[in-house]
């Protein structure tokens, strides 16, 4: 079974996609089977890989509503990693998902038949604490927190670090916080 990794933090700009693409890619050079999951409505990491997200017929959408299988949206890039893709389809997923019974797995269900295939599975979260990030800390096994280094984004992280430890008591025991990852450090400033 492969290492399923979300990295996640509710505040955007602080490196969630940069950390994906270059730990995706990086692994992928090491030998890693990897597959990146762009579950972003902003779909930044899809576009990263050059993906023309306004013309793919399947993404991480279609799987998370049930119109497609996640084997049938996977992608190769040409950094390597496989990709399941996003677009702004995405964005109405929150709503789709809202009355679905088991809704906060569906994530985990829908990778279950493509994960024996990777040595490693990283997700792009979203920069909100919504139903697709609980999805995705309910199909990991660990949460990856890019950090910035400035006051407000250390703030904003007990949200998340609580968030986790409730996703850990009522839905997923096994999930764990593999480390906060500094981002944009400056040496110009004290903090």
């Amino acid at each position: 079974m492969p290492r399923i990794i979300a990295v996640a933090n509710q505040k955007g700009g602080v490196g969630k996609t940069t950390t994906v693409l270059n730990l995706g890619s990086a692994l992928h050079k090491e030998g890693q089977k990897v597959l990146l999951v762009d579950l972003d409505p902003q779909a930044a990491l899809s576009t990263s890989l050059s993906v023309p997200i306004a013309q793919i017929p399947l993404t991480i959408y279609q799987v998370l509503v049930s119109q497609a299988p996640a084997a049938g949206a996977v992608r190769s890039t040409v950094a390597g990693p496989d990709l399941i893709p996003a677009n702004i389809d995405l964005a109405a997923a929150e709503l789709e998902l809202a009355a679905e019974i088991g809704r906060e797995r569906i994530l985990a269900e829908a990778l279950a038949p493509v994960a024996s295939r990777y040595d490693f599975i990283l997700i792009d979260c979203p920069p909100s604490l919504s139903l697709l990030t609980l999805n995705a800390l309910v199909a990991a096994d660990e949460v990856l927190i890019p950090l910035q280094c400035e006051y407000l984004a250390m703030r904003g992280m007990n949200l998340l670090m609580k968030t986790v430890e409730r996703v850990k008591t009522k839905l997923n025991p096994t999930l764990k916080i593999t480390g906060i990852l500094v981002t944009m450090y400056n040496t110009r400033t004290l903090h």
